[in-house]
């Protein structure tokens, strides 16, 4: 490629992601909210009808259990699974080795809702839980504005193309750690824990970072 094309697909790739950083406050804005939602929710009155915004308890029952995977050397981790039947729904369900170990089929299942969605099964008072989109989705809405970022500063400040590829991956690895910082900073639970793990996490990239410095100044 020509250095004018270069030049060229650089400036596209700059005013493209410029354009859905403009968008992307909003869009990190609506699933904060919808987070902040969900952290804070109570239980659902008992006996009472469900809320929008409460956790509805509804009492299931296991009707069958099974293992996924191969056992051994070389294979993937067997995935304990549990068919739990609640109101009109029957779904197959991963669950903790605790939770698999306490159900039998037949036995009563305790089952959290948060607007239609599973977010926990309890069997025998082992309980596994499950994050709905409502809490997931800021995580993957910070990493999209991390990594779309990201494209906008490589894309203004590579000049070439091998000091694009340590940049960018440099700021790929990263994103795990800004994203674990952010989510926890936003939702005011920021600890000595997640810094802890924000900094292992950090550790690829900020490696990556500086073979990639001294690559340049070698030049």
């Amino acid at each position: 490629m020509s250095r004018w094309a270069w030049v060229c697909v650089r400036v596209v790739v700059l005013a493209v992601s410029v354009l859905g950083l403009v968008h992307v406050p909003s869009w990190v804005e609506d699933a904060y909210r919808d987070r902040v939602v969900y952290e804070r929710a109570p239980l659902c009155p008992a006996g009472g009808p469900a809320g929008a915004d409460c956790f509805e308890r509804v009492k299931g029952e296991v009707v069958d259990m099974g293992t996924r995977g191969c056992p051994g050397d070389g294979c993937p981790p067997e995935e304990q699974r549990l068919r739990v039947r609640y109101g009109r729904d029957t779904v197959w369900l991963t669950v903790k080795g605790s939770t698999y170990d306490a159900a039998r089929r037949g036995t009563p299942a305790d089952v959290r809702l948060w607007r239609g969605t599973m977010t926990r099964v309890e069997v025998g008072g082992h309980a596994t839980d499950y994050l709905p989109s409502a809490g997931s989705s800021l995580l993957w809405r910070l990493s999209g504005f991390w990594l779309l970022a990201g494209v906008a500063v490589c894309a203004a400040a590579c000049s070439r193309r091998r000091s694009l590829a340590f940049a960018g991956s440099a700021w790929l690895l990263l994103t795990a750690p800004v994203v674990v910082i952010a989510d926890t900073s936003l939702l005011g639970t920021l600890g000595v824990v997640d810094v802890i793990l924000a900094g292992i996490l950090a550790v690829p990239g900020l490696a990556v970072s500086v073979v990639g410095l001294r690559k340049a100044r070698e030049r």
